[in-house]
């Protein structure tokens, strides 16, 4: 397919997809569209879509070597969008969602808004739920400690949202929240 007709299909997606959010938004469609475009995996496929359409990413990587520190798992996000209370971060590797610290985990299971879910209290007060997981590796009301897998991602997309001390925080916060090693 020539590059020309890839950018006129991605325009017409594009321009479908922002004129179904707002035919939804004035009230002329009464059913949910942009609940089916903008789910997770949506999400996921239209990123690996448009992508597909540069150049090989393995063209521009440059070998780097460092000392062996650890590194945070979730500081090495690929992209972070908001979505619904949270954000959806993307990486590029499918990996497993270890406990920041040690908790309690008070919910596992589906929601419409996040697929299937795993929330856990941390002891520092904050609760992050962690959303369109594969799979999950612990039931609810399980004690966590810092490091322990709580979930293995399906895709390599997942839905976060933090509260502490009751109030979700800001999608901007996010990024800082999961970066810092207080835990």
């Amino acid at each position: 397919m020539k590059w020309k007709t890839k950018w006129v299909l991605a325009i017409i997606v594009a321009i479908s997809v922002f004129s179904f959010a707002k035919l939804e938004e004035l009230g002329v469609i009464n059913k949910p569209v942009t609940q089916y475009i903008t789910t997770g995996k949506d999400f996921i496929v239209m990123k690996k879509w448009v992508s597909s359409f540069f150049s090989d990413p393995e063209e521009d990587r440059i070998t780097v070597s460092s000392d062996n520190t650890e590194e945070l798992p979730f500081a090495a996000y690929e992209s972070m969008q908001p979505y619904k209370d949270g954000v959806i971060v993307s990486y590029t590797n499918a990996m497993p969602i270890t406990a920041q610290g040690d908790g309690l985990v008070v919910f596992t299971g589906f929601t419409r808004q996040s697929g299937k879910t795993i929330t856990v209290l941390y002891e520092d007060g904050d609760e992050v739920t962690y959303g369109f997981v594969g799979s999950l590796q612990k039931l609810p009301y399980s004690t966590v400690k810092k490091g322990d897998t709580l979930a293995l991602m399906n895709d390599e997309a997942i839905y976060l949202k933090v509260k502490r001390e009751g109030t979700i925080l800001d999608a901007a916060i996010l990024a800082t929240y999961f970066s810092e090693d207080s835990k």
